[in-house]
């Protein structure tokens, strides 16, 4: 979500909103005009023969939605889904009916867009382990305590046809 406010010296400051959470150590963030909602109680059926970045399927009130393991997307170590394991669902803006599994959950964080240092994918490394990190970042913004890495999850879907 974008915001804007006038600054004391009377110029525009444009805010983004995300909504955060982390893989590992990693602190993630996606636009939140793009989640739906966030699922805490986790309840996979299974696809056999799915290449392993795919969950499973969740029925969430009548609806069918993909699950992804962001985690394994972008080559993490795999992790067993515990208390703290939430599922983000997109809206169908993103793409249709799908979700991710992540770590936790943070908080929403508001950013002034002129805080956000935008990724030149021309630049982006050829090593296969990078490859859908490099896809999947777009920015990243130093916040007060940590760095937000800014996700496009637009992408996480075309990653999957590769």
């Amino acid at each position: 979500m974008t915001t804007s406010e006038k600054n004391k010296n009377g110029k525009l400051n444009t805010k983004r909103q995300f909504c955060t959470f982390s893989i590992g150590r990693h602190y993630f963030g996606i636009d939140i005009l793009d989640i739906k909602e966030i699922v805490d109680i986790i309840e996979l059926t299974k696809i056999y023969h799915a290449p392993e970045e795919i969950l499973g399927f969740i029925n969430i009130r009548g609806h069918v939605h993909l699950i992804i393991d962001l985690r394994q997307l972008l080559s993490f170590e795999k992790k067993e889904i515990d208390e703290f394991s939430r599922i983000l669902l997109f809206t169908s803006s993103v793409g249709e009916s799908f979700g991710i599994l992540v770590d936790t959950i943070g908080h929403m964080v508001e950013v002034e867009e002129n805080l956000i240092e935008y990724r030149n994918h021309e630049d982006t490394k050829t090593n296969l382990s990078e490859k859908n990190f490099n896809t999947l970042e777009i920015a990243a913004c130093k916040l007060k305590d940590k760095l937000l890495i800014i996700l496009d999850s637009r992408q996480i879907l075309k990653l999957l046809k590769k």
